[in-house]
């Protein structure tokens, strides 16, 4: 049949929607509860269309395509209804910065979403590369909001494995609800309550695994707005290459979609979105292969010391070891999870090199465990994962292993070699049913980690074997005289442990998949749990305390602590170094205020990463191990005349003191404080208190003047009024446009450089910045600067160099229980 789309003619199969046979044909229409792994729905009403002799708006989602149909997807009046049903849905979504006047400069500057607890905006969200109502927006032109948001101040769900919950972001598209019981056909996740207070949630409330929850991540892959998101691969940046691959983890050979950024592997889905992957083939993959501990450098020992060498002298010293042990006294030892072409590899060695005939494949058993025996009279073996029992070892004169992880026999090795493996190398893998599937290379491997066929293969070489001269997995592959691997790209059926996740594998090569996969511990196959971890945990004497802890708007946290000896000698501007425990990093957090007669201190805490997190954690009555301070050099308190202090985020409470001390000594105070909506203001009756006149701005519009601060203070200097010192306190972004404006005026302007300290002692030097001709540090030499001299562009490219060690510090799979015992002041929005 035939219809019209817009004009163009265009055929339609049985069966099919005006929407389904416009995508098919390239005619793009706005939608978000629609997903090609499911069936229609017709909830968001943005793919809405015109169609002739039909009334009204019908939903080109639900609208059955027919002959003869004239369909219109882009008339003025359907664009400004998507308009108005986006921006209400906005209402309940972090919006500001869809709608910001300086959001193009923004992204040049913040191109990459910045780690956050609570989202409250697109550059501190983790779905900001990949979010379909971003791009919407953007397709929409949506520039306004008719009425201020409402932030739901729901509390973020981190205490499942795996997955974060962050219903402030939810618009309630029904994707996860439906996807769930689309694939498993019950529903472990609905709509619950009605009205103003629906969500999605499982029934009581009960945590995903009593829910039944298998954890195989479709959910998340469905999500179009991150509400949902993979907790280890969320503040990785945006995937720079996605490579089509099978998982190994089993042997039903799932296909995969890998996703990888600066050679690091990132993320795994399913390539059939019809069928889920099981816990492991979603989410272990990324963890297990990017611990910290894998295997690196080659190693050979030294008397009792294992010692890092080069390849080129450690293949000559195994070649060299190996030669006094052909025939029997050799066994090589591995299992399945091997590609072929490296299987191919091993025996050939042990056959053609070794003379040997003691070539040990082993099939894993169900839970992927792999054990042998070595023959009687083997004296030197060669073993590619944890295979042996470890009484056998101490009859060997040679132990030589080819590994990924670090292990008791690696420990009692003579040589180590570290291997690629999963993502890291290619070749083909047989499945269950013996149908070869591809293994792809998606990433690097650690260090001087290579494929297991080339460290064989060079070892046979140097001991002068021929036939080994293989120049890529593919020249094995030929050699082997297999066919060409097809990927599983449509599977018939879920893999077991997808459907009953007690049914997953435990190892991979000896190594036990749960001690590098922290979640995995929190589901384990004989149903008894380890408790998630907790991150305050605070066991120390000091004579820190916590005394108040709240969130005053949403990620921001006000913290009182007892610290006497900084309280009596602390000065407007300065800052401490706090550690929560005895293990964390030491972290730089601006004084916002102060009581000596009562030895306290407050301070704002941005919830950003790790330290951050487990001090936010924390509640009344926990202890910090420590709190140094106060550092930094003061702010030059003295009569200026006329001065504006400018703050966002952070810097709204950081500058209650400065601003007071300025007014108190006869300084007219004007404060100027930005939010990206109203509920991310907080202290406004305290700075009413300490400032002659005090304006709110908004980027959304929906509290006072609409943009940064930057904008009211603009406006005050266009209309000819005068100041003589002008403060910024806050994000670099805000503090940079300040500069920038300010400079055309000719106003002295300082900027507080605390958001790039780091360890805040001046000896990390991920401080350093240019001000002017030299060289400064902000922890040592600041915080404040003259705002018209910092290297601004130099200081963002510091900023980013230790994200990479950030995100890995944040990025574990294990879940963190949320502390609310009732007794700080958060009125039940505490987001932990």
């Amino acid at each position: 049949m035939k219809l019209t789309i817009d004009g163009k003619t265009i055929k339609a199969k049985a069966g099919e929607t005006v929407l389904q046979c416009a995508l098919r044909h390239d005619i793009a229409i706005p939608h978000l509860c629609t997903h090609s792994a499911l069936p229609a729905f017709g909830a968001c009403r943005l793919c809405v269309v015109e169609i002739e002799g039909i009334r009204g708006y019908p939903t080109s989602c639900t609208t059955g395509a027919a002959d003869g149909m004239a369909v219109r997807t882009d008339t003025e009046a359907l664009q400004k209804l998507r308009r108005n049903i986006l921006a209400f849905m906005m209402l309940e979504h972090p919006s500001a910065c869809l709608i910001c006047s300086r959001r193009e400069l923004c992204e040049q500057y913040r191109p990459q979403a910045e780690k956050a607890g609570r989202t409250t905006g697109c550059h501190t969200c983790s779905n900001k590369a990949v979010c379909d109502v971003r791009a919407l927006s953007e397709e929409l032109g949506l520039s306004d909001l008719a009425l201020a948001p409402s932030y739901q101040h729901r509390p973020i769900d981190r205490s499942n494995p795996f997955i974060d919950r962050d219903l402030n972001l939810c618009i309630l598209c029904g994707r996860c609800v439906r996807i769930c019981k689309h694939q498993y056909g019950t529903g472990v996740i609905d709509f619950v309550d009605r009205g103003s207070q629906t969500h999605i949630g499982t029934a009581f409330d009960r945590p995903l695994p009593d829910a039944g929850c298998r954890f195989c991540g479709s959910c998340i892959d469905v999500c179009p707005t991150g509400a949902l998101a993979d907790r280890y691969a969320k503040w990785h940046p945006g995937s720079e290459a996605i490579t089509e691959s099978t998982c190994i983890f089993c042997d039903q050979a799932c296909a995969l979609k890998l996703e990888a950024n600066d050679g690091k592997l990132v993320s795994a889905a399913a390539v059939d979105e019809n069928t889920p992957l099981c816990m492991l083939g979603r989410f272990a993959i990324g963890e297990f292969q990017n611990g910290a501990d894998r295997l690196a450098v080659p190693y050979v020992r030294a008397g009792s010391v294992l010692r890092e060498t080069e390849w080129e002298d450690v293949v000559k010293i195994s070649a060299e070891k190996l030669k006094a042990f052909a025939g029997d006294n050799f066994a090589f030892v591995c299992d399945t999870t091997s590609t072929l072409e490296e299987r191919h590899t091993f025996r050939k060695f042990t056959e053609e090199v070794m003379k040997s005939a003691n070539y040990i494949e082993i099939e894993p058993n169900s839970r992927g465990i792999s054990l042998s025996s070595l023959p009687s009279g083997v004296k030197a073996a060669v073993l590619a994962g944890r295979f042996v029992p470890a009484e056998q070892l101490d009859a060997l004169e040679l132990l030589i292993v080819l590994d990924c992880y670090p292990t008791d026999m690696s420990d009692r090795a003579d040589i180590v070699l570290p291997a690629a493996i999963f993502a890291e190398t290619d070749g083909t893998i047989a499945d269950g049913a013996g149908q070869n599937r591809p293994l792809r290379k998606a990433c690097r491997p650690p260090g001087q980690a290579k494929p297991q066929w080339w460290i064989i293969s060079k070892i046979a070489r140097q001991m002068g074997a021929a036939g080994f001269a293989y120049s890529s997995s593919g020249a094995v592959r030929k050699e082997l005289g297999i066919s060409k691997p097809k990927l599983q790209a449509e599977r018939d059926h879920a893999p077991a442990a997808a459907v009953d996740i007690k049914l997953r594998r435990t190892h991979f090569r000896g190594h036990l998949i749960d001690e590098k996969v922290f979640a995995l511990r929190e589901l384990p196959v004989d149903g008894v749990r380890t408790p998630p971890r907790e991150k305050s945990e605070s066991k120390t004497t000091a004579g820190f305390e916590i005394l108040e802890k709240q969130e005053i708007a949403p990620n921001v946290h006000e913290i009182v602590i007892k610290a006497p000896h900084v309280a009596k000698k602390a000065q407007p501007g300065q800052f401490v170094i706090v550690m929560v425990d005895r293990e964390s990093e030491r972290v730089p957090f601006t004084l916002c205020d102060w009581d000596s007669e009562k030895g306290t201190i407050t301070l704002i805490i941005l919830e950003v990463g790790q330290s951050s997190r487990k001090l936010v954690l924390l509640r009344p009555g926990d202890k910090p191990a420590h709190v140094a301070g106060p550092l930094g050099i003061p702010l030059e308190i003295t009569n200026y005349g006329k001065v504006a202090l400018t703050a966002g985020c952070y810097g709204i409470g950081a500058i209650l003191r400065i601003a007071a001390a300025l007014k108190q000594i006869g300084n007219q105070v004007t404060v100027i404080v930005e939010g990206r909506s109203h509920y991310k203001h907080y202290y406004i009756e305290k700075l009413e208190a300490v400032c002659d006149e005090l304006i709110q701005t908004t980027i959304d519009g929906s509290l006072n003047i609409k943009g940064h601060a930057v904008d009211a203070l603009g406006q005050k200097l266009k209309d000819g009024e005068k100041f003589d010192l002008v403060i910024a306190v806050g994000c670099p972004f805000m503090m940079m446009i300040t500069q920038q404006e300010t400079r055309q005026y000719g106003v002295k302007t300082l900027a507080a450089l605390n958001p790039i300290m780091l360890d805040g002692t001046g000896m990390c030097g991920a401080c350093r910045v240019t001000v002017g001709e030299e060289t400064k540090f902000a922890c040592v030499d600041g915080p404040f600067f003259d705002a018209h001299l910092v290297d601004w562009d130099e200081l963002w490219d510091r900023r980013a160099a230790y994200s990479a060690e950030e995100i890995r510090l944040v990025g574990r799979t294990g879940s963190v229980t949320r502390r609310h015992s009732g007794e700080h002041k958060c009125n039940g929005k505490c987001s932990h």
